[in-house]
């Protein structure tokens, strides 16, 4: 494995609401700061009201000064630098701070895009009795549009996901197809930044009907035999030897499993861009985020 396939992490992107799920991120973003010696952007976009349109078909109002909210916005994220990142800031790394008004999910996207970022911080937002059903529609947009790494947290306010800002264990989510060969060459760049230990997971489709599944037992033992030697060749073209946990059943709840019984700190998966297939996983990108107990990191 070729020390290109080590990701850097040399920008990252922290956009801040100033919420209790921006407050949690923050350890996590001063890990990866510190692993990488990456540079910190602070960003706060700055979403302007609809303006009020008359009845009487008049001119529209608008009863807010966008440079007054822009300078309220850069007050606010400098105290949330001062408070939050003064030590990280005394050290050898730099943080920065960037306002700017319009759409949060595309301007994060393209002020990522703008400043070559490597990788995007940012919690989710699931809001409503359906919270941790949903993600946020800002967490959403991003991981589906932005073309680097994005690090989401489903709820890093929260036990046990808060608790896993250390990375020491990596569980890498892996497909049958070619493009997993290279995403398991970044999850060990990854894990040997953070001294870290890698595993690889695959979930097969699990036989849930009765008395249907009695009948399909041996077939699933097929799967999961095929896809261990899928992954085994992937790994020997590799020269690498990780572990490998192999399960049938939904990706997320299989995924979510193995990070339970393996106390993984972080996630990787293939996400790609739009003009890339990455197989079950990149459809179920969403919902491996969602049930995750830990951040993940998808490329």
């Amino acid at each position: 494995m070729t020390d290109s396939s080590t990701p850097v992490f040399q920008k990252i992107l922290f956009p801040v609401d100033l919420s209790p799920a921006s407050v949690a991120a923050v350890p996590f973003v001063k890990e990866m700061a510190h692993a990488h010696g990456a540079t910190i952007t602070l960003m706060q976009v700055v979403q302007l009201p609809a303006p009020w349109y008359p009845p009487d078909g008049g001119v529209p109002i608008t009863a807010y000064d966008v440079n007054e909210l822009l300078e309220l916005a850069a007050s606010q994220l400098a105290d949330f630098k001062g408070q939050h990142f003064a030590d990280i800031s005394s050290a050898a790394l730099q943080v920065d701070q960037y306002c700017e008004e319009g759409d949060a999910a595309l301007s994060i996207v393209d002020h990522a895009r703008r400043s070559h970022t490597d990788l995007i911080m940012m919690p989710t937002h699931g809001l409503g009795p359906f919270r941790r059903l949903l993600l946020g529609s800002v967490t959403a947009k991003v991981l589906h549009d932005a073309e680097c790494a994005v690090w989401t947290g489903a709820h890093v306010e929260e036990s046990p996901v808060k608790e896993h800002a250390s990375v020491r264990s990596i569980l890498c989510a892996v497909d049958t197809n070619a493009a997993s060969a290279g995403l398991i060459a970044q999850a060990a760049g990854l894990a040997a930044k953070h001294s870290a230990v890698l595993r690889l997971v695959h979930s097969v489709p699990g036989m849930e009907t009765r008395p249907q599944k009695y009948f399909d037992a041996e077939f699933e033992r097929g799967l999961m035999a095929s896809a261990r030697d899928s992954i085994a060749a992937m790994q020997r073209d590799l020269k690498s030897n990780f572990e490998v946990c192999v399960a049938a059943g939904t990706i997320s709840k299989v995924i979510q499993s193995a990070a339970l019984q393996h106390q993984a700190d972080l996630i990787v998966i293939g996400r790609g861009v739009l003009q890339e297939t990455l197989g079950r996983l990149r459809t179920n990108a969403y919902a491996i985020v969602r049930d995750s107990p830990c951040p993940v990191i998808s490329f």
